[in-house]
């Protein structure tokens, strides 16, 4: 099978030089009224004065509104933002069909424009019916929730229940991501019903927005809103719930899994890519140690033990002790020469999210849960030549998961893929990051599959 898939990629290959374009039509079904996330229209790009609009779709209300590529957004709807994440949380938050007032800042000169953006389209995509609903969460927070199913099935199915990676864009299908493609086919031809939580400030939910949202919180809006759609939805089998976690939300499902079982779900399976069972901290060194290693024009090779070593105490005292990154840097130099090499950490968030997010998941004990599912198999898929993570974290699941329940675990690796399931010829075009590769998921999706029908009993689509 492995072998007919990689042929496929190959001709594809030859014949496109990329994958099938995006999928057509079909019917959404609203059975729940949360206000439509705007379009913009436009993309934004930080400067120490705002937010610099970039991509500016010449047909949009926002460029019929008088904006303009390179003008910086200083302000939304009157209210000034002092941190360009700040802003990007605003514009997130608007809903479509509601007029916006933005202040810009052009060649020196300052002035407000006014639009009506329009609300983002529904989902559509060939082959799948999409459920759009919602579930409420502590706090009264509504989260948009979305089921997804092969078009024309008829009885109960197998739920998906997808936890998401870091960052907070939307999980509704876009076209040329592989992330929401693997959501797309998962729906189409595994014989299971896709399952996705909008988190709090992304796509149509509400709450928190991806800089304030913290992963405790994160967790148990997964676990209540799942447990809202499986006791409410009849067409979904309660006797076969699967768990599958991406990237980061490798680390949630377990957790949610867990959560679920507590209240009273059976889980017939979890699986997880890109995300391994490591502690958090020995997961953050490690992309310490990559970001190092992978910036031969900045980090000598005889200076890497050094900064690594400043790493580790700056990690310490970061998520072991929960002290914010900028009360570190005053320590000495060489604590702020460290938090420069730590990537992805910005002004006042990590990754997009605030600090207490990465804290609090150094506190989660991911071995304990997933040792602890009490009769979920078990499936660890890992890309060889992921950027990100380490093939002893995915090996650790299948290994500890065994060593409780002998014969519950898998453990695949994927020749040749990376962290975003692309296939390259070699591990520097992997590293190299510009470098797209070919999109190789259905080479994912045959292990996904496989595990699917023999080991969850999932029964394949007609």
């Amino acid at each position: 099978m492995m072998c007919r898939v990689r042929a496929l990629i190959a001709l594809t290959v030859a014949l496109t030089g990329s994958f099938a374009g995006p999928l057509a039509a079909a019917a959404p079904t609203i059975v729940e009224g949360l206000p439509r996330q705007a379009v913009l229209g436009f993309r934004t790009g930080e400067t120490p004065q705002g937010l610099r609009v970039e991509s500016l779709d010449a047909a949009s209300p926002a460029a019929r509104g008088g904006l303009a590529n390179g003008d910086v957004i200083t302000a939304i709807g009157g209210q000034v933002f002092a941190k360009p994440y700040l802003g990007q949380a605003m514009l997130v938050r608007l809903d479509g069909g509601v007029p916006i007032e933005l202040s810009v800042q052009r060649a020196g000169a300052r002035t407000t424009l006014r639009f009506t953006p329009a609300a983002r389209p529904l989902e559509r995509v060939d082959g799948v019916d999409t459920t759009y609903g919602s579930a409420t969460v502590a706090g009264n927070v509504r989260l948009r929730t979305l089921v997804s199913r092969r078009s024309g099935t008829r009885g109960t199915l197998a739920p998906i229940l997808f936890t998401q990676w870091v960052s907070c864009g939307s999980t509704e299908y876009r076209a040329g991501s592989n992330s929401h493609e693997i959501l797309a086919r998962l729906a189409r031809h595994s014989g299971a019903a896709v399952v996705r939580v909008e988190r709090a400030g992304s796509g149509d939910s509400e709450g928190p927005t991806c800089h304030e949202l913290d992963y405790d919180t994160e967790v148990a809006h997964y676990v209540e809103a799942f447990d809202q759609v499986l006791r409410t939805d009849t067409t979904l089998d309660r006797g076969r719930i699967v768990v599958m976690g991406s990237s980061l939300g490798s680390t949630v499902a377990p957790l949610v899994a867990r959560g679920l079982e507590e209240r009273g779900h059976r889980i017939a399976g979890v699986t997880v890519n890109g995300g391994g069972a490591v502690t958090y901290f020995e997961r953050m060194l490690n992309f310490d140690r990559y970001y190092l290693e992978r910036r031969p024009t900045e980090v000598a090779p005889d200076a890497i033990d050094t900064a690594l070593a400043q790493l580790v105490l700056f990690q310490v005292e970061y998520l072991l002790k929960g002290r914010s990154p900028d009360d570190i840097v005053r320590d000495d130099a060489a604590m702020a020469a460290a938090r420069a090499n730590v990537r992805g950490l910005g002004d006042g968030e990590h990754y997009g999210r605030p600090y207490a997010y990465h804290q609090q998941a150094a506190r989660r004990n991911f071995l304990q849960a997933w040792t602890s599912l009490r009769s979920a198999r078990v499936l660890a898929v890992y890309g060889e030549y992921d950027q990100f993570e380490s093939r002893h974290g995915h090996e650790l699941i299948a290994h500890m998961t065994n060593r409780v329940r002998p014969g519950a675990a898998r453990f695949v690796e994927l020749a040749r893929i990376d962290h975003d399931n692309d296939l390259h010829p070699t591990l520097e075009s992997a590293y190299a990051f510009s470098d797209r590769g070919v999109p190789a998921i259905e080479v994912y999706l045959e292990t996904v599959y496989e595990w699917l029908w023999s080991d969850v009993g999932v029964k394949p689509p007609a």
